[in-house]
């Protein structure tokens, strides 16, 4: 049931023009009988998908409109339900789909319950390992094939991620930046390298992701991979168009584009086993954590270079200020 004394604002960042962001205060939309109120506990910034935007420079088929919201990863509590709510109760924590507000209304089938024990790094996860589990899936890969990944930033590092926990033995991954190849051998890539140090009698690969957007990131792979190898590009392609080179054609190659989760529901349900199951690493992703009202200045900080986090986490917990029943 609806609390009477319910949050009736929020505070939502949005970008009002390149570079240019600002909290707003707006009001909540009625609470559906199939919606509940979610108050934010921690949020992250899609830097692949989010900092382009912030820039100005994003790959669109469109121009931007002013003002947008960004942001598409949080958990929070549940502090409110519709009278129809079935799912979800008030008082549990749960994964949804926003982007940087305080509170937000949803349906209730758009928000994933976090089991106790999660922390709220590894249940913000569970979206983007959706996201890249489904580009696995599409390639099929078995164990015994050897993959090569393109890219040591978030999406390549849970493209990896999954791929070993889905069973594949061998992965390889290329990276330029150094500071990433940690990351990548503690998640289980067997080799780590920048393009230039790749060994020239390296083996061809049965199956490859590109998840830089960087054309000649996805030009290494269509020479890398073998004849009939898949290619899955799982990257925004936001920063530059990837071209197909020769060895497509010469090779057969089957490339296929991936973008959002295969079934958000059932992965969460898959991933947050795993997640109490076995040790992942997957929280030293989130190389920087800051809190709601650094969120401006840190994305200044990362358009300008100065800081390089493999992915932030955001905390709002400064904020939160529980709606009493």
């Amino acid at each position: 049931m609806e609390s009477s004394n319910r949050a009736r604002t929020t505070s939502r960042l949005y970008l009002t023009a390149p570079r240019s962001l600002e909290w707003i205060t707006e009001e909540l939309p009625p609470l559906g009988p199939h919606d509940v109120l979610v108050q934010t506990r921690a949020g992250a910034i899609s830097i692949g998908s989010e900092l382009p935007l912030y820039r100005g420079n994003a790959c669109a088929s469109r121009l931007p409109q002013y003002p947008r919201s960004v942001g598409y990863e949080n958990v929070g509590f549940v502090v409110a339900c519709g009278s129809a709510v079935q799912r979800v109760r008030r008082g549990e924590r749960v994964v949804a789909f926003y982007g940087h507000h305080t509170y937000a209304v949803a349906p209730e089938t758009q928000v994933i319950v976090v089991p106790d024990g999660v922390s709220d790094a590894l249940a913000i996860l569970s979206i983007l390992t959706c996201d890249t589990a489904k580009g696995v899936r599409k390639v099929a890969p078995r164990p015994e094939e050897i993959a090569l990944i393109t890219g040591a930033g978030v999406i390549g590092l849970l493209t990896l991620f999954i791929l070993r926990a889905y069973g594949v033995v061998q992965v390889d991954v290329v990276e330029p930046l150094a500071e990433r190849h940690a990351l990548a051998r503690l998640l289980g890539a067997q080799h780590v390298w920048r393009s230039q140090d790749m060994p020239s009698e390296s083996r061809e690969y049965a199956l490859a992701f590109e998840c830089s957007s960087r054309n000649e990131a996805f030009a290494l792979l269509q020479k890398q991979v073998q004849q009939h190898g898949r290619i899955c590009i799982t990257a925004d392609g936001n920063i530059e168009p990837l071209v197909l080179t020769p060895d497509f054609h010469e090779k057969e190659l089957h490339i296929v584009g991936s973008s959002d989760g295969w079934d958000y529901h059932t992965h969460a349900a898959w991933y947050f086993r795993h997640v109490q199951q076995y040790a992942t690493c997957l929280e030293q992703l989130f190389e920087l954590r800051v809190a709601r009202n650094e969120l401006i200045s840190t994305f200044e900080q990362l358009a300008q270079g100065e800081i390089r986090p493999a992915k932030v986490l955001v905390s709002y917990e400064e904020a939160m200020n529980p709606i009493e029943a």
